[in-house]
């Protein structure tokens, strides 16, 4: 009786996701900017900057995985009064959920998904000591085009936060839009 079901479960195993799909692996180039002005007249300002990115996912199902990752960006505050450079680091970690529609397109897979979670920001100015730490979400969209195990990945997530330094209190936005490779295994 147990050999009979054991061939069933395997099957309805198989159609929840495809066997090169247990964990995706992830890296990322692209650019970031405050999506938010510093003060009430707009005289200070985000400029924008770039940013890189890695992340590992975990596939539960075929719809349904959770992520964590890391990134380092950097920009530059202009119109600011900001004692030294105004050019910052910003490294994040964070984890999440990832919610996918894999769709057949040619013979790859087109998959269109939405991120959201939590985790930190630090930030670091240049040439300064010290460094910052704030709790934050984020947020985003992506789609994938994947042949087997390696894909290609164009992402937009907003990561927020507050940023209390310099004489500024606002809820921060940093938007940071990347295009990377992914290998699923």
């Amino acid at each position: 009786v147990a050999l009979g079901v054991a061939p069933a479960v395997l099957v309805a195993q198989s159609e929840m996701r495809p066997s090169v799909d247990r964990y995706t692996v992830a890296g990322a180039l692209g650019g970031v900017s405050g999506g938010t002005e510093l003060n009430e007249g707009g005289a200070a300002d985000w400029q924008p900057g770039w940013a890189a990115s890695v992340d590992a996912t975990y596939w539960l199902h075929r719809y349904l995985g959770v992520r964590a990752g890391a990134g380092w960006a950097q920009d530059s505050i202009s119109g600011a009064s900001v004692a030294g450079r105004g050019r910052f680091n910003k490294f994040t970690y964070d984890a999440g959920i990832v919610v996918r529609y894999p769709m057949q397109a040619g013979s790859g897979t087109l998959s269109p998904y939405a991120v959201g979670g939590g985790g930190g920001v630090a930030v670091h100015q240049l040439g300064s000591d010290s460094t910052w730490t704030k709790p934050a979400g984020n947020f985003g969209f992506g789609v994938e085009y994947r042949l087997k195990r390696f894909g290609l990945r164009a992402e937009g997530r907003d990561f927020v936060y507050s940023f209390d330094r310099y004489g500024i209190d606002r809820t921060q936005h940093d938007v940071a839009w990347q295009g990377g490779v992914t290998l699923s295994f």
